[in-house]
């Protein structure tokens, strides 16, 4: 299985950390479930003063905002990763987030099922 997860990181450590720890959480993820967990970073970082505001770092998988404002740990992005495999299975289906970033670095978004 494959899945996806956009991280948007500020220029700061928690940024940092969110990303590690997703690193981390993918290789878990690959050697005992065989899910792949596809991380795609965005950086923010033409605006850090405005990070903060925007609640940074933000990981959304599998098309759901899964954490907001803090470095989750490796073992509650598995666990996260498990519950969204666990609802695809029943029947719910899944969203592909899709969104456009202007020369302002405001984002507008959309749902794509």
């Amino acid at each position: 299985m494959l899945l996806e997860a956009i991280v948007f990181v500020g220029l700061d450590e928690t940024s940092n950390s969110a990303l590690e720890n997703l690193r981390k959480a993918s290789e878990i993820l690959v050697k005992e479930y065989g899910v792949k967990l596809v991380i795609i970073p965005v950086n923010m970082w033409l605006d850090p003063l405005n990070s903060s505001i925007k609640s940074l770092p933000l990981i959304i998988i599998g098309g759901f905002n899964a954490f907001s404002g803090y470095a989750p740990t490796a073992n509650e992005i598995k666990e996260y990763v498990l519950k969204i495999i666990k609802l695809k299975n029943r029947g719910r289906e899944l969203q592909l987030p899709a969104g456009t970033i202007d020369s302002e670095m405001l984002m507008s978004s959309a749902l794509v099922a």
